[in-house]
């Protein structure tokens, strides 16, 4: 995708996959998420895309962005515990 000048990049603070360990399907590879940004349109604030940065979990050192979509959890996620639960 091309940047064009209509667009704008709004960082995801909270997200249930920053953190976590991810298989990318599509290339094989695992990493952990450490950013999630989206795309959004500025002309409605219309939501394009959802990337994630990951972060590899082997020694490449190339880190890469993939959709949000792509993703799997190498680990299910747990649902949120009540709050006071230990």
């Amino acid at each position: 995708m091309t940047w064009a000048p209509d667009h704008h990049l709004a960082e995801i603070t909270v997200h249930p996959l920053i953190g976590r360990e991810v298989a990318h399907l599509a290339t094989g590879r695992k990493g952990t998420v450490g950013l999630v940004l989206e795309h959004r349109s500025k002309i409605g604030n219309r939501l394009i895309r959802t990337v994630a940065h990951m972060r590899p979990l082997d020694a490449s050192g190339r880190e890469w962005t993939a959709e949000v979509e792509e993703l799997q959890p190498i680990r299910p996620i747990a649902p949120d515990m009540p709050a006071g639960y230990r």
